[in-house]
């Protein structure tokens, strides 16, 4: 993080701004997780203490204070040919001062990635696009209580459990599916959660995780060569934990949103994803069906 980043704001820092002459602006430390937290609960988030831990153990991020008191935070994550953003909130008290631009104004300029992407509520929107930031897609979210759906699984393919050793290939998968170097990412899920892998003749062609997240549980990430096999993955866990509240987020709505719903997921927000910079470059014969989350995307 750069030293701007560190320092209370000063009338000396290029385009420094008034309202920021009583707050400090530091790199994001682990004491800082529980007053993080409530500010995520401050606004309704469903976010655990664990669930930011887990994101702090993957990233960094920048914290604001008034007064020793944290007021604002937001975070990012670097996956080589672009960073995310994410977990953005500043306190109802602060809002107003220009604080979440200057959050994310520090985390972009202490990266060297060339492109960024974030995922933006309606709010949220207007202050990224001043950033550069341009919209490319909605995001959306289905949540409730899991039942069973059919999604039969294609001919030629079978499901396994994934194990440490299938790391290479998650990675592999992963990569092509997003445009970006996520292992470390794959590494923790592996650590906190389950998976599978798809193979079709032997092949890998795709791959679910379920894990703890929030009010119950995630389905995610989900990467597949084609939507009946993410239908497939996505029902493996269904199955396996039908009366659970789950959450899943995912970019391809029109392929997955009416099967989702009748499966006990209904839609119940949508966030717009915005890029700065060239988005990463996708291979269209993978494709990711459901987020890590709407911060890592």
């Amino acid at each position: 993080m750069k030293e701007q980043a560190m320092t209370k704001a000063s009338t000396d820092e290029p385009g420094h701004n008034a309202a920021w002459a009583d707050l400090a602006f530091r790199p994001m430390r682990r004491d800082d997780l529980e007053p993080a937290w409530e500010l995520s609960q401050a606004v309704k988030w469903p976010h655990r203490q664990q669930d930011w831990r887990f994101a702090l153990d993957l990233g960094q991020g920048e914290v604001v204070l008034d007064g020793g008191r944290l007021v604002g935070v937001a975070m990012c994550w670097d996956f080589e040919a672009c960073i995310t953003l994410g977990l953005i909130i500043v306190s109802a008290t602060h809002r107003g001062r220009q604080i979440a631009s200057r959050l994310v104004s520090d985390l972009l300029a202490s990266s060297a990635a060339p492109a960024a992407l974030l995922h933006a509520t309606p709010d949220g929107a207007g202050v990224y696009a001043r950033q550069g930031f341009e919209i490319v897609k909605n995001i959306c979210q289905h949540q409730g209580v899991a039942a069973v759906v059919a999604a039969p699984v294609p001919p030629g393919c079978v499901l396994r459990p994934a194990a440490l050793d299938d790391l290479d290939t998650l990675h592999a998968l992963d990569s092509r599916a997003s445009g970006m170097s996520r292992r470390t990412v794959l590494r923790k899920l592996l650590d906190v959660g389950e998976a599978v892998i798809a193979e079709r003749d032997g092949v890998p062609v795709g791959f679910s995780f379920l894990r703890d997240f929030g009010r119950g549980e995630l389905i995610g990430p989900v990467v597949a060569c084609d939507a009946a096999l993410a239908r497939a993955l996505i029902a493996h866990w269904l199955a396996a934990r039908t009366g659970a509240f789950i959450r899943m987020d995912t970019p391809l709505e029109e392929e997955l949103g009416d099967w989702l719903a009748a499966a006990g997921l209904v839609k119940v927000d949508t966030v717009t994803r915005m890029v700065r910079g060239p988005a990463p470059a996708q291979d269209a014969r993978m494709r990711t069906y459901g987020l890590v989350t709407q911060a890592m995307a």
